[in-house]
């Protein structure tokens, strides 16, 4: 038998495979070389890194909340992994728990609480994953794998999945369907039901909201429960795309937002309100956060939502949201959860999947990206949460001055001791990130290429172009390499030299002979052709680098410029233009700034030289149809032909016996 009421995945539910599955289910072993070999395979791509990314792919500065991100990937039931992130967006810690994970996060002192697929109940474990607890043993309910919340006197809530066996027959279902009831309760530590809710009392099966043509029917899908400022409770379900809180003293539904039956009118621009959503959380302030998956089919996008809630007016309007721009779904799972310093931390859930791994962005009130990573293929994510700086990475060496007391340690983080054993005036508190090396500390001179990381900024120096406005810019390089070059563009204006009959010059057989200013080394000079030609100018283009540069105009045939142009390129000038100058001056040509003039000269600076309008025709004057008043030729002209020899009939230059031929054969012929 199968039970089809999990989202993502179908969990045997026989004896027989569970005991299979158990036996299969060795004890984790915490191997060093296997740890680290596994560290490597599940390593995230770092889309954005740490403090985000400018435009011109520069580190962009921006916020990002401190702590280390405990996560629990999902690629198979057997391969899913409970890991840590740490500050740098890089694994730090990973292990592999076979059929166990989904969700997992710290419970009491020492311990973490996870679902155990196997026993399809939530089960503690303390740091090397061995069970020490597990919860709702004396019910025969399964628990549901979402969430269970711990409470400060050691109770604990927690949803079980009541199976009701209901005759849905009269609403087009059919006679004997298992309706998957989720069942909430209070327990104390000893398991006595403090406080419960039936899912089905408050919200029966109805088919004009629910699909009941199934075998099982899993009508609300609850996935998440959290309690606001009030001490309300917020349920999401899914399958209704639906939140509703509860009132505190005795759990009866207070209202409903979302859905077919929403006690609010939603204010939400073209989205037209939230679908299948997760993680729903209170803000304070009558605001709530979500993670919207989003309607599903062609076009679907996934979002965290902020909206805000009238009570009175029962109105809910967004307040905030966040879409990626890359256009991300994610079906299945996901989360958002509101950090300390006003960012908000994603998860995914199934987007990108299989083919890619699911993502986490940490974004900024603005909207700005300033973290985010990519899994490993087929990787998916339920939820994702950031814990404060040493409580699930840290150091654990007792003489450290940054050792961590936190019960909840499940990665060593480097510790720092307040020395400075190699003499140059930094200790490792200070930054100082290799204590034996006095040529390494903060801010030191770090030389590109060799791997070793000088100045301690977390990376080795790269040489390159750092000049964002130049053509050849490296967002990677950390150090300039002296390499960037600008495009420049210079124009000469030849019309005054073809004004003067040189009608037949090829105007792109010019050169521009060009040398570096540089008294101590001058660099040798380059010869370059045009680009394009038109309007009687000719367009050069070269890449350079920063400096002083001079040079002249040479003309198609041979004369150069009397002149010695100079110019300078410098850093940050992009794309240089150096504009048009007539040849051998330094200003434009004068020539008619008349667009519809026959002179027209689009470089022209002074208007002079006008002709006319443009009027074509034949200005050819041996031409039969001869225009006199044209002044561009528009290729019409008709020449007559004359023949010097008109019995050369065959037209091959020479009167013999063939051209008699072709007379007499033509005799009796017709004229038209």
């Amino acid at each position: 038998m199968l039970n089809f009421y999990h989202a993502d995945w179908f969990w045997p539910n026989s004896v027989l495979v569970r005991c299979l599955i158990l036996a299969l289910c060795l004890p984790l072993a915490h191997n060093t070389f296997w740890a680290q070999s596994l560290l490597n395979d599940l390593q995230p791509e770092i889309l954005v890194p740490p403090g985000g990314v400018d435009e011109n792919g520069l580190p962009a500065g921006l916020p990002v909340q401190s702590g280390d991100v405990l996560l629990s990937m999902i690629q198979s039931p057997t391969s899913m992994y409970a890991c840590v992130m740490g500050e740098t967006s890089e694994l730090v810690y990973a292990e592999q728990t076979p059929f166990r994970g989904f969700y997992m996060k710290p419970w009491r002192p020492g311990e973490f609480v996870w679902y155990n697929y196997i026993l399809r109940k939530w089960t503690v474990v303390d740091s090397q994953f061995t069970t020490v607890d597990t919860l709702t043993q004396s019910f025969d309910h399964d628990d549901d794998y979402h969430d269970v919340h711990l409470f400060e006197d050691g109770s604990y809530l927690v949803v079980m999945l009541e199976e009701l066996v209901m005759d849905l027959s009269d609403m087009g279902g059919v006679v004997d369907a298992v309706v998957l009831n989720p069942l909430m309760v209070h327990l104390d530590e000893q398991e006595n039901v403090l406080r419960s809710w039936s899912g089905v009392d408050h919200f029966p099966v109805d088919p004009a909201m629910d699909l009941v043509s199934f075998s099982t029917v899993d009508h609300l899908h609850w996935n998440s429960v959290q309690f606001d400022q009030h001490g309300g409770v917020l349920l999401s379900f899914r399958n209704r795309s639906q939140i509703v809180r509860l009132w505190p003293d005795d759990w009866s539904v207070h209202w409903k937002l979302g859905g077919m039956d929403s006690d609010f009118v939603l204010t939400d621009g073209d989205w037209g309100g939230f679908a299948r959503q997760h993680d729903v959380h209170d803000l304070g302030g009558g605001r709530i956060l979500l993670f919207d998956n989003g309607i599903g089919g062609s076009g679907s996008l996934s979002r965290a939502l902020e909206l805000e809630l009238d009570t009175v007016a029962w109105t809910a309007e967004n307040a905030w949201q966040f879409n990626h721009p890359d256009e991300v779904y994610a079906g299945a799972q996901g989360s958002a959860i509101r950090l300390e310093n006003n960012n908000t931390l994603i998860a995914w859930g199934t987007a990108g999947t299989p083919e890619f791994g699911t993502r986490v962005t940490e974004v900024t009130p603005e909207g700005e990206i300033s973290m985010e990573v990519r899994l490993p293929p087929s990787a998916n994510l339920y939820r994702a949460r950031k814990y404060p700086v040493g409580m699930v990475a840290g150091c654990s060496v007792d003489s450290a001055v940054n050792v961590s007391s936190s019960p909840w340690l499940l990665a060593e983080a480097p510790c720092l001791f307040g020395v400075d054993n190699d003499g140059d005036s930094w200790t490792d508190v200070d930054g100082d990130c290799n204590d034996l090396d006095a040529t390494v500390y903060p801010g030191a001179p770090d030389l590109p290429g060799d791997e070793v990381d000088q100045d301690c900024d977390g990376q080795d120096a790269v040489l390159g172009c750092t000049d964002v406005s130049a053509i050849n810019f490296d967002p990677a390089a950390t150090v300039d390499g002296g390499t960037c070059l600008h495009e420049v563009e210079f124009r000469v204006d030849f019309s005054q030299e073809i004004a003067e009959g040189n009608l037949s010059w090829n105007l792109l057989q010019s050169t521009w002979a060009l040398s570096t200013v540089n008294d101590v080394d001058p660099q040798p000079a380059l010869s370059l052709q045009p680009s394009n030609a038109a309007w009687h100018t000719v367009q050069f283009t070269v890449l350079l680098g920063s400096g002083m540069y001079e040079g002249h105009v040479i003309r198609p045939d041979g004369e150069a410029e009397s002149i010695l142009r100079t110019f300078e390129v410098n850093p940050g000038d992009g794309h240089v233009d150096l504009g048009t100058s007539c040849f051998n001056q330094t200003q434009p040509c004068p020539g008619c700034t008349d667009p519809m003039d026959v002179a027209f000269n689009p470089w022209a600076a002074e208007d002079e030289g006008c002709q006319g309008w443009i009027v074509q025709g034949c200005t050819y004057p041996d031409a039969s149809n001869f225009a006199a008043g044209a002044n561009q030729d528009d290729g019409t002209c008709i020449f007559q032909i004359t023949n010097d020899c008109p019995t050369d009939l065959d037209q091959d230059g020479a009167v013999t016996v063939t051209d008699l031929m072709v007379l007499l054969a033509s005799i009796g012929a017709l004229c038209s």
